[in-house]
């Protein structure tokens, strides 16, 4: 099967209906997008065109993407040049690196990111094979803060479940996200393929200074039931979640039709859609999004 093939088949989704206006009408943020080929699901593949379609049928600000081969590759660096290669057909297309901080040559890389225009920067420790409290993440995100970049970290891309037998990735601890939390001191954090529940979790183990909105977490892996995003709202979440849909790895439908159907107010809904992610990304309200 060609690429081509393989984007027609991901992308084969439902039409646009009226169900999603509310979601659309908002130009919503993605937070969590990405480039390239999963190297075990023929299906998972995304280009920029197929994402910039995407940005167009959903009437998009932006997308926050990665490149896959940042994740499975030898090295970052690689993903990280296709990366920035691609976003600079679209300025809708913002690229949040991913940074290795057990491979020797990460701080060049991310003078090099910051240098080329990168948003933000991912970590993927269950991926990497690192945990967050070593030396070299402690070092790496100091390195970040000073940047002023916005910083991204994935407890999980995949339902345990469905991992391939031969690649099993266990998913950060939240202890290990609420120390990381606590040694950022504000600085803008969103944790990524968070459940629920486990968002309860963090939330209870928080300093009280720091439920303010600088932790972030997306939506895509709190999209079952459909009634979801209503209670984390009750639970006093619309300050703490962004959209943000996995593409390739899941179809952002299912995430779109939670947040245009969830019977919240209209000003959680503008929140989760958009507000919290110009926060994150440090756009002040006033900020006019070119697209």
């Amino acid at each position: 099967m060609q690429n081509a093939d393989i984007r027609q088949y991901s992308f084969a989704l439902p039409q646009v209906t009226k169900r999603f206006e509310k979601f659309m009408e908002l130009k919503a943020i993605d937070m969590t997008a990405f480039l390239g080929q999963w190297p075990y699901r023929l299906q998972s593949y995304a280009a920029a065109e197929d994402l910039i379609a995407m940005v167009n049928r959903l009437q998009l600000a932006g997308v926050c993407v990665s490149h896959i081969a940042s994740i499975h590759g030898h090295d970052t660096r690689s993903g990280n040049a296709a990366l920035l290669t691609e976003c600079a057909s679209d300025s809708r297309l913002w690229p949040f690196a991913i940074l290795n901080p057990s491979e020797p040559g990460w701080k060049d890389e991310l003078a090099w990111v910051v240098g080329s225009g990168a948003r933000g920067v991912r970590l993927l420790p269950g991926f990497h094979g690192y945990d967050l409290d070593s030396p070299e993440v402690k070092e790496l995100v100091l390195a970040v803060r000073k940047a002023d970049l916005p910083l991204q970290v994935f407890l999980r891309l995949e339902d345990e479940r469905l991992q391939h037998q031969r690649y099993k990735v266990k998913p950060v601890s939240i202890h290990a996200i609420v120390e990381l939390a606590v040694a950022l001191k504000g600085h803008r954090l969103l944790i990524s393929g968070v459940r629920d529940y486990e968002w309860d979790e963090v939330w209870r183990q928080l300093p009280s200074e720091l439920r303010t909105g600088q932790l972030l977490f997306d939506l895509w892996y709190c999209n079952s039931p459909l009634a979801a995003i209503a209670s984390l709202c009750r639970r006093g979440g619309a300050v703490s979640f962004v959209y943000g849909s996995g593409v390739p790895l899941h179809l952002p439908e299912a995430t779109v039709l939670q947040l245009a159907a969830a019977e919240i107010s209209e000003e959680d809904r503008y929140a989760l859609c958009l507000g919290n992610a110009m926060r994150f990304l440090g756009l002040p309200k006033q900020t006019s999004i070119v697209y």
